[in-house]
């Protein structure tokens, strides 16, 4: 099985605590796949030419995540201010994301080759790719898009039909709207609902799982990421929806009791 995790490396900035982590939803994907046990995992994107891009480097290298298409452009790496409120829940601020390389990556011929024979193709829904991805994808790939909390279901529903999973942090009024979405496109929409769990809607059916519970919520950054690796590794081995829902749960659960999307 050979994974790919496009485009969204970033450092984040946890100004109250003063950490400093390296994250990004691609990154973090790219991590939990490694620690789940798949050889083949590479990463394609930008990182700058300063410290934070070699932090990156670093962690790719001492997990052995293939970055042979991970460049060095002349913007600064993106980063992201993140704030935690007392239940641990993640926020940000009107100035807290800063795009840089990520914001003027486009992948070249090349890059789009080394993407060819990848079971797996991962993106968050605002990279400057997502278009392109989809319309040169391969129909045998597995493509999952995370929608993340701030894209609503007319956005989704521009790109559904390209996108095998369509992964988004759910609220409860959406619920019903993401079950009609699913059965009049036939593809399956999974919502984590943080302490409330996960659902997965597909063939008309719904398909619920509890959130495993911590004793401590430290910080919820990353949660989704982990989720969605451990959801299509085991999806792809298994196709049992409620086993992918659980072993998403589980490695989610595992974020919740450090700071960052990786420890």
């Amino acid at each position: 099985m050979k994974i790919t995790a496009l485009t969204s490396f970033c450092v984040d900035f946890f100004s109250e605590q003063d950490k400093i982590f390296v994250g990004g939803n691609s990154l973090n994907f790219a991590t939990q796949c490694k620690l789940s046990g798949i050889e083949q995992v590479y990463v394609i994107g930008a990182v700058g030419n300063d410290r934070f891009g070699k932090l990156i480097e670093a962690h790719f290298d001492k997990l052995k995540i293939n970055r042979s298409h991970l460049y060095r452009v002349g913007a600064s790496t993106a980063s992201n201010k993140i704030f935690i409120n007392e239940a641990g829940d993640r926020y940000f601020k009107a100035d807290s994301w800063n795009g840089g390389a990520f914001d003027i990556f486009r992948l070249s011929e090349k890059d789009w080759q080394q993407i060819r024979d990848s079971t797996i193709v991962a993106m968050p829904a605002g990279d400057p790719n997502l278009k392109e991805l989809l319309k040169k994808r391969h129909k045998n790939q597995l493509v999952i898009i995370d929608f993340l909390d701030y894209f609503g279901l007319d956005y989704i529903n521009q790109f559904i039909e390209d996108i095998d999973i369509v992964f988004l942090s759910g609220k409860k009024e959406m619920l019903d709207d993401l079950q009609k979405l699913s059965m009049q496109t036939g593809k399956m929409i999974v919502a984590t609902l943080g302490a409330r769990g996960s659902m997965a809607f597909i063939d008309s059916k719904i398909h619920y799982c509890k959130a495993v519970e911590v004793d401590a919520i430290v910080d919820t950054t990353g949660c989704g990421d982990a989720f969605q690796a451990a959801f299509c590794i085991e999806w792809i081995q298994s196709k049992d929806i409620d086993k992918s829902l659980e072993a998403g749960s589980i490695e989610a659960s595992k974020v919740l009791k450090f700071f960052g999307g990786v420890e």
